[in-house]
């Protein structure tokens, strides 16, 4: 498996760890609950992947990732920075995780 993939994957992970953990912040902001349901689906998905593939160049590892930054772009990193104002410091948690890629 590619390195670069495992430390997406890892990424994602720290992502959905600081959402899993800080739930109260969005739990009630329906734009946000959708994509994230998505979002975690596909990291499940890709980290299925990772473990039952060999082979880096995978197109469905590609797709998969591409839809996952997709998911951040649109919905994650508009609401973080929206957060910034309200909750500096998770802000600056996900900033961190995010930009560490």
């Amino acid at each position: 498996m590619n390195g670069t993939t495992i430390n997406q994957l890892e990424t994602y992970k720290a992502i959905e760890a600081v959402c899993v953990q800080n739930h109260t912040c969005w739990t009630n902001v329906k734009e946000f609950r959708g994509p994230f349901s998505r979002f975690a689906l596909k990291v499940a998905q890709l980290d299925l992947l990772t473990e039952n593939d060999n082979s880096s160049l995978n197109p469905r590892l590609e797709y998969l990732i591409k839809e996952i930054e997709q998911i951040l772009k649109v919905h994650f990193d508009r609401y973080f920075d929206y957060l910034q104002q309200k909750n500096s410091e998770l802000y600056q948690v996900y900033n961190r995780i995010r930009r560490s890629n």
